[in-house]
């Protein structure tokens, strides 16, 4: 019998360190050639040659005034092309556009990885927000946003202690819950409820309700949220109407998947 390969076993260290650049600005914020290097612990040298290689191929753009790099073109292309591919972007995105429609709120499809969560999906509200930091394709902490929080409730509790470095959890305000014990009581009680609220633990004057998404093996593959500013979402918890809405939306888009419970 063959011996199973162990994770990383095959990987290329160049094709590594490519990955690991684009995954530094993945965050949207454009970096000089040495804040890239710095980032990642690798000598500018080897750091020009990654640069310029992916910037060859369209995948990074050179702001020529500032110096600094962003993601290119070529990155949306591979984005479109996910979308257009992804099982679960086709079967919730009229359920999201219905939700959206009925709350005039936004509207949001993510899916967890690790301690963070990956936006897939936002449509813009019918009124006025201000500023939110959301937007496809940006991840966000789990353990204090409404849709990482309801995908951290279907996870093991000591999954969640093994594979999270509690040092590092920032405390964004002091509504942020950070300590290993109050959090796993509280995923506990959103697992109860079978819905998360996100109270300004992330973002002070954002508020919204999320939901967990099942497929069809009954795994939390995504989480949906309807958010909006504080001044018009509180007081959240009370809000029954937008509790059962948002939690049939992800009901139906749970069903379309082939989850029966």
């Amino acid at each position: 019998m063959s011996k199973k390969a162990s994770p990383g076993q095959y990987n290329i260290r160049v094709v590594e360190k490519t990955f690991r650049v684009l995954g530094v600005l993945s965050d949207g914020k454009p970096r000089t050639l040495t804040e890239i290097g710095r980032e990642l612990g690798i000598n500018t040298s080897t750091t020009f040659r990654l640069v310029a290689t992916l910037k060859d191929y369209k995948y990074l753009e050179l702001d020529e005034l500032t110096g600094k790099y962003r993601l290119g073109i070529a990155c949306l292309e591979l984005s479109r092309s996910y979308q257009a591919g992804s099982e679960l972007l086709r079967v919730a995105q009229r359920e999201l556009e219905n939700l959206r429609e009925t709350t005039k709120e936004t509207i949001h499809l993510a899916v967890l990885d690790g301690m963070e969560i990956i936006y897939l999906e936002k449509l813009d509200g019918l009124h006025a927000i201000g500023l939110m930091i959301s937007r496809v394709g940006r991840r966000a902490p789990a353990y204090c946003t409404g849709v990482g929080k309801a995908l951290l409730s279907q996870v093991a509790p000591e999954t969640i202690l093994e594979n999270t470095n509690w040092d590092t959890l920032k405390r964004f305000n002091d509504r942020t819950i950070v300590d290993p014990d109050k959090l796993l009581e509280h995923l506990e009680a959103v697992r109860q409820r079978g819905f998360a609220l996100d109270e300004g633990e992330h973002e002070s004057e954002v508020r919204c309700v999320a939901a967990p998404i099942f497929d069809q093996t009954g795994e939390a593959v995504a989480a949906i949220s309807v958010s909006g500013p504080r001044s018009r979402m509180e007081p959240i918890g009370q809000n029954e109407e937008l509790i059962r809405l948002t939690m049939q939306a992800a009901q139906n888009i749970s069903a379309k998947l082939g989850y029966n419970r």
